[in-house]
C-alpha cells in the first residue's frame, strides 16, 4: 500500500514530499527493480495534487537514478541505488549583515513584449518575453537592482506569477513540464548607471557587483535570463559542493 499522506503545512515543497516517498518504497524493495510505478493521473488522486506536482518529483527520480521512463509504457524502477554525482549550490550571503536575513523586493516595472537589451544574446524562441525589473532592500537599506526576462511561450502562465512572494526557479516549474536542468552563472564588476545608481544611493559610474545567471531546460531551451546589480559590500557569491548519493 502506497504511504499517500503529505503534509501541506510542512516547509518542505509537496513534490520533495513525494520524491521522499516514492524512494522510500524503492529503498525498502516494496516496488522491485523493473516494477511499474502508478501513473501520473494515480499519483495526482492518491496525493491530491496537481500534475505539475508530480511530475517535478517524477522528473528528479528519474535524473536521480530510482526510475526510468518507457515511451508509451510508463515509468519504471531502475534502481535502489542513486547515481553518485557532484552537485553545486550557490546562493548570495549578505556579508556585512549576517547569515538569516530576509531580502524585502518590491517590483517596479512589468510588461510583456519584444526581447531586447542584453537578453537578446539568450532568449531566441522568437516569442513575447516578460520583464521584470525590481529592486531589493535589507532592512530598508537598497542593496541590489534586478533584471528577469522570461520567455512566455516556453513558461506559459508566467505573466500571472507572484515573483514576489513565490521564488522564480518555483515559478517556472509549476507553469511548464519543461525542467530547469542548468543554470549558468557568471560574476562580473561593472559601473553602476543612471537609475541603478541612483536607487542604490551611489554615484554614475560607481564599481557594482553585477550577477548573471541563464535558467536552460534539458533541450538546452534559454527559458530565462536573469541580471541583479548589487552594492559592493552587501554580497558575496558563495558555491556549495555536495556529493549526491
Amino acid at each position: 500500500m502506497l504511504e499517500t499522506s503529505v503534509d501541506r503545512d510542512s516547509q518542505k515543497k509537496l513534490y520533495v514530499q513525494i520524491y521522499d516517498i516514492v524512494k522510500r518504497k524503492i529503498e525498502k524493495g516494496e516496488w522491485g527493480i523493473n516494477a511499474l510505478i502508478p501513473s501520473e493521473d494515480e499519483l495526482c488522486r492518491m496525493f491530491s495534487v496537481s500534475k505539475a506536482t508530480v511530475r517535478l518529483a517524477i522528473t528528479d527520480l528519474v535524473r536521480d537514478g530510482y526510475l526510468k521512463r518507457q515511451q508509451g509504457k510508463g515509468t519504471f524502477v531502475k534502481s535502489s541505488v542513486p547515481h553518485l554525482g557532484m552537485t553545486i549550490r550557490t546562493r548570495f550571503a549578505e556579508d556585512t549583515f549576517g547569515g538569516g536575513v530576509r531580502l524585502q523586493r518590491r517590483i517596479v516595472r512589468r510588461s510583456v513584449g519584444e526581447v531586447n537589451g542584453e537578453a537578446k544574446r539568450y532568449l531566441h524562441d522568437g516569442g513575447p518575453v516578460l520583464h521584470v525589473q525590481s529592486h531589493g532592500m535589507i532592512n530598508g537599506e537598497p542593496v541590489c537592482c534586478e533584471d528577469l526576462y522570461v520567455s512566455v511561450n516556453l513558461v506559459p502562465g508566467i505573466e500571472q506569477a507572484d515573483l514576489i512572494e513565490q521564488p522564480f526557479f518555483d515559478a517556472i516549474q509549476e507553469r511548464t513540464p519543461r525542467r530547469i536542468a542548468k543554470v549558468v552563472q557568471s560574476v562580473d564588476v561593472v559601473k553602476a548607471k543612471g537609475d541603478d545608481a541612483g536607487f542604490l544611493g551611489v554615484k554614475d559610474g560607481t564599481c557594482s557587483v553585477a550577477v548573471y545567471r541563464i535558467f536552460i531546460d534539458g533541450d538546452d531551451n534559454t527559458l530565462a535570463f536573469m541580471k541583479l546589480i548589487g552594492k559592493v559590500g552587501k554580497y558575496k557569491v558563495q558555491n556549495e559542493f555536495e556529493r549526491i548519493r
